[in-house]
């Protein structure tokens, strides 16, 4: 997923919130396309925490969160069980 590709998604499902929600997060389209949506292997907390801060702390992590919680409302990402791994979710072309 392109950050282009994103942002119409966004739009198409009404979810400004959520781009705004990123946007004061501090995570820009492009990261968010490339690192977190970009293929089908499961993400987690702490590794694009790391990719996005270097050096993450407990309020990194918690911002990181905060953007899966709502990736899964956008219908972006899906939950693995615990409270650390989501996986993208195929997107119709």
């Amino acid at each position: 997923m392109t950050a282009q590709e994103l942002s119409d998604h966004l739009q198409k499902r009404g979810a400004a919130d959520t781009a705004a929600l990123m946007e004061k997060l501090g995570f820009s389209g492009d990261f968010v396309a490339a690192n977190v949506l970009a293929g089908e292997q499961p993400v987690t907390v702490s590794r694009i925490a790391m990719l996005w801060m270097g050096m993450p702390n407990k309020h990194d992590r918690k911002r990181v969160r905060q953007l899966f919680d709502a990736l899964t409302e956008a219908g972006l990402l899906r939950p693995q069980g615990d409270e650390e791994t989501w996986l993208p979710v195929a997107q119709p072309s």
